[in-house]
């Protein structure tokens, strides 16, 4: 049987291992859970871009249907206070329609620019988010849980031997560091 301490030592480098396996394995965990958020977040960032273009859609909707109410509304006092409304842009009344019908499509075209803009700003999130997540997946599958443990095991192994093993020489060749106070030469002891 063994002696205590080196069993101490034995179970020790264990404990080391699985410790180390353990905090692999949470890691792991932790880049395949931040993977799967990044890639949430992706799926997210798409569905916006898709509202953001549907809302300009309706918004552009909108303010064509009030460019025309605003038009129809310009007619009906222009006709209504006896002026002619024939006569091309030429005329007064026409050049006011005309500035009208002008008005209302630069601010549709600056309502689609600015749609335009927030669809892509969603659109280059989504890429960033996919792109994150392909770095937590890469994160995720280089973690190795079992060769952690090894390594923590051999290196506490390799601490160890330096403690029984005191005087083994080294690569270098001359011996490694002990832990244990020098012998006291037999002529000072008696």
């Amino acid at each position: 049987m063994a002696d205590p301490i080196t069993m101490l030592a034995l179970a020790s480098t264990a404990v080391s291992a699985v410790g180390a396996v353990q905090q692999a394995n949470a890691q792991k965990a932790q880049a395949e859970y931040n993977a799967a958020v990044a890639r949430n977040n992706a799926i997210i960032s798409a569905q916006n871009e898709a509202d953001i273009i549907q809302r300009g859609e309706v918004a552009r909707d909108i303010q064509r249907t009030r460019i025309e109410q605003t038009i129809g509304a310009a007619r009906a006092a222009i006709a209504g206070s006896g002026l002619l409304l024939e006569g091309g842009e030429e005329t007064t009344t026409g050049a006011l329609l005309g500035d009208l019908q002008t008005a209302g499509q630069f601010d549709i075209m600056t309502l689609k620019a600015n749609v335009d803009r927030e669809a892509r700003r969603a659109r280059i999130e989504g890429g960033q988010f996919q792109a994150q997540a392909g770095l937590f997946d890469l994160q995720a599958s280089s973690i190795s849980p079992m060769l952690a443990g090894a390594a923590a095991g051999f290196s506490r192994a390799s601490s160890l031997s330096n403690i029984f093993a005191p005087n083994t020489p080294t690569f270098g060749g001359a011996p490694s560091r002990s832990l244990r106070p020098p012998a006291i030469p037999a002529d000072l002891l008696g």
